[in-house]
């Protein structure tokens, strides 16, 4: 499949067939996530790859309870390796500049004052595994199968169920199968509304 053919073939899946995903179309699906960039080419990201029923259920419910998931042959747990405290690195951390350039030294300083650590680091590498992630869904379209992304979700208990180590996070959770559903299309905005050049010319949209 051509690559705006599996973008435009990329869905939000929550119903699929009882099918298993076969090894290979998994392992490339696996490696094309591999491929992706990494903030500072850290390659910090890890995929756990759930089969497990009872260990899918589990998910679902650290997922908010949403029991789909578990009907998915194979749930992606989307993880991380937490990077070092961003409350005790030195001032010239290229990291830390660009994160007070992208969102201002008030709220990094904010940050530094919460007790549990933990939890500041799981704030400040949210991001990680998301595009490779996103690399994960469009493969699985370009495979014929569907996905579907996970963000609410209890990040602690997933990391217990998956008996991560300390210094690791489950962000997120891909479940992945043949689809048993034709969502109706998607309502998108007119590309003028999503684009604007050089300059933002005024309204609400680019389009104005």
């Amino acid at each position: 499949m051509e690559f705006m053919h599996a973008v435009m073939a990329r869905r939000s899946i929550r119903r699929f067939t009882p099918q298993p995903v076969p090894d290979d179309v998994l392992a490339t699906i696996l490696d094309a996530g591999r491929r992706a960039p990494s903030a500072g080419g850290s390659n910090s990201f890890f995929f756990g790859v759930v089969r497990d029923e009872s260990t899918r259920r589990a998910l679902a419910t650290a997922a908010g309870g949403q029991d789909w998931i578990a009907t998915a042959p194979v749930v992606i747990a989307l993880c991380v390796r937490l990077g070092p405290d961003p409350a005790t690195v030195p001032a010239d951390d290229f990291g830390l500049r660009v994160n007070i350039d992208r969102f201002g030294a008030d709220l990094l300083k904010h940050l530094a004052t919460f007790d549990d650590r933990t939890v500041a680091r799981i704030y400040h590498d949210n991001a990680g595994p998301m595009i490779p992630g996103e690399h994960l869904a469009l493969a699985a379209a370009s495979c014929g199968l569907g996905s579907c992304w996970i963000g609410h979700l209890d990040v602690r208990a997933a990391g217990r169920i998956l008996n991560l180590p300390a210094d690791h996070a489950c962000l997120f959770l891909m479940p992945i199968g043949y689809p048993d559903e034709q969502p109706a299309a998607k309502a998108l905005r007119p590309l003028e509304q999503c684009v604007f050049y050089d300059r933002w010319v005024g309204g609400d949209t680019p389009a104005g």
